[in-house]
């Protein structure tokens, strides 16, 4: 089998491009800091190419989100709300941002097409380009949820000892979520918000629920307007649901930690066990002297 240059060109293009993508995986960086330092730290010729990228984004996203099922933006939108909406964007904005991706990623790629190579290269890029945005939205909602379970039980903790200490219960809230900051004190501080244009405790904190797939922050809802509806103590019941979710992430590591036996054994099954197998016959068989004697030649 020849390899072509075009081919070659493709693949070490596409070696590149996944060594790229490994390093906001190294750093561990959420995607909204990610995003920002990317910004902030592109040349003149980034700096065109995100205009560029922005232009058709506002271009064709009017154009082609009215096109899309109702189903399908309400998802989009879900996915948003998952992630906190990096950069504000909108369901519309996020359409177009795919549309844009996926002309400026297939558009070298239909170059090549015309110098002889394959149709099906500027589909793959286009369908990247179409699919990253969804993969990186997914994953920066996944991890903004774990986040927000990891800190709210110290959220909660803090936010006791200051409603103990005297202050009012929002104006507690607001403080707490100020310090703090992070995705929870994010949520918090919306609700705050959407409690000083007019909207009740209760639709506050049930929209802040809809809003996250955190099990944590929706027992922390829950109980909360318990709390206020039964007329328990706030402060015992804001350590009783903190003490809770500590339980609740202790099982849920357990679980986990249970879950990774299999697949560290099923890894060293498929992958380690027969390449060992390999160099142990390659070993013997260059060691014998077999390939020098030509017997295993036809």
């Amino acid at each position: 089998m020849t390899v072509t240059p075009i081919l070659a060109g493709f693949l070490a293009m596409l070696c590149v491009l996944v060594a790229l993508l490994a390093i906001p995986l190294l750093r561990d960086r959420g995607p909204i800091d990610r995003l920002e330092s990317r910004v902030a730290d592109a040349g003149p010729q980034r700096g065109r190419l995100r205009r560029l990228v922005e232009w058709l984004a506002g271009t064709l996203g009017p154009r082609l989100a009215p096109t899309m099922r109702t189903s399908k933006r309400e998802s989009i939108g879900r996915r948003l709300d998952l992630a906190g909406r990096p950069g504000n964007v909108t369901v519309q904005r996020f359409v177009g941002y795919k549309a844009a991706l996926a002309i400026v990623i297939g558009f070298p790629f239909l170059l090549l097409a015309f110098g002889g190579s394959s149709p099906f290269f500027v589909l793959l890029g286009a369908g990247f380009g179409w699919f990253a945005p969804d993969v990186y939205i997914s994953r920066g909602g996944r991890l903004r949820q774990e986040r927000i379970e990891r800190e709210l039980p110290d959220f909660l903790d803090i936010l006791s000892v200051t409603v103990r200490a005297g202050l009012g219960y929002r104006l507690s809230l607001a403080r707490v979520a100020e310090s703090l900051g992070g995705p929870v004190g994010e949520e918090m501080l919306l609700a705050l918000r959407q409690m000083e244009l007019g909207a009740s405790r209760r639709a506050a904190f049930e929209a802040l629920r809809d809003r996250n797939a955190s099990e944590q922050l929706s027992s922390f809802v829950a109980a909360q307007l318990q709390a206020e509806e039964l007329g328990v103590p706030l402060s015992e019941a804001l350590n009783d649901i903190a003490a809770d979710m500590r339980r609740a992430a202790h099982q849920d590591a357990r679980r986990r930690a249970a879950r990774a036996a299999p697949r560290v054994s099923l890894v060293v099954t498929s992958l380690i066990v027969p390449g060992t197998m390999i160099l142990i016959i390659a070993s013997i068989v260059l060691g014998s002297g077999l390939t020098e004697s030509g017997i295993l030649n036809p």
